[in-house]
């Protein structure tokens, strides 16, 4: 289902209600009763299946566009592999990847949105809508008719400040980020530096000159 007839979370921003409008699907998968009886058979604990299935019924089955970063970000957000640990809580598989990785993306005990590899654990946004937002975001950006610059590893700290720019809330942002001026663009991504404790991973894009900036955010 795509298009008009594609059954959107509430709360996202115009842009990424666009978005989503624009190029995504929904998939036939588990709904979140099936969840439920599934995990309550395997003994799991309720908070852990309270969560999972709340995931389920807003973005379950949602299949968005390849990201630009992340190997392309989950196929489907498709809730899967619950368990609960000291480090996270209860946390659950967000989606498969898209091919073999070395990490998974998962949703910790507070909702955020992250990667997981062997243990380490590193949260990207604060919640599964920071991930869209952020998704919807870049693809915008590239779109645009500006002056783009990439920069890696650790001279993309302080770029936010060196450029006077503010972060954009609707992003959610923690290991990853987004920020603007009146025509300038920030995307910051950490999480696999992070995750491998390598800071040449970090990867930053600056998008310049922007005409109109305002109205092409609010427009998406």
């Amino acid at each position: 289902m795509s298009g008009g007839g594609l059954r959107l979370p509430s709360g996202l921003t115009r842009r990424a209600r666009a978005y989503l409008t624009a190029y995504a699907v929904r998939r036939a998968v588990w709904s979140p009763e099936q969840h439920r009886r599934h995990w309550h058979r395997s003994g799991l604990p309720d908070a852990a299946i309270a969560q999972l299935a709340a995931f389920q019924g807003r973005w379950g089955g949602l299949e968005l566009p390849p990201t630009p970063e992340y190997e392309g970000g989950p196929l489907v957000l498709d809730a899967a592999d619950p368990a609960v640990t000291d480090a996270l809580g209860p946390h659950f598989e967000a989606g498969k990847p898209r091919q073999t990785m070395a990490y998974r993306f998962t949703v910790d005990g507070t909702g955020r949105f992250g990667i997981l590899a062997q243990g380490s654990w590193v949260a990207l946004h604060a919640s599964t809508e920071g991930w869209v937002e952020s998704a919807a975001l870049r693809r915008l950006a590239d779109s645009l008719p500006a002056e783009v610059r990439m920069a890696t590893g650790p001279k993309i700290d302080g770029l936010p400040d060196r450029y006077g720019l503010r972060p954009l809330p609707e992003v959610a942002g923690l290991a990853d980020g987004w920020w603007r001026g009146k025509d300038t663009l920030l995307a910051i991504y950490r999480g696999e530096a992070r995750l491998f404790g390598n800071p040449q991973y970090q990867t930053a894009y600056l998008y310049l000159d922007i005409e109109d900036l305002t109205e092409r955010l609010r427009a998406g």
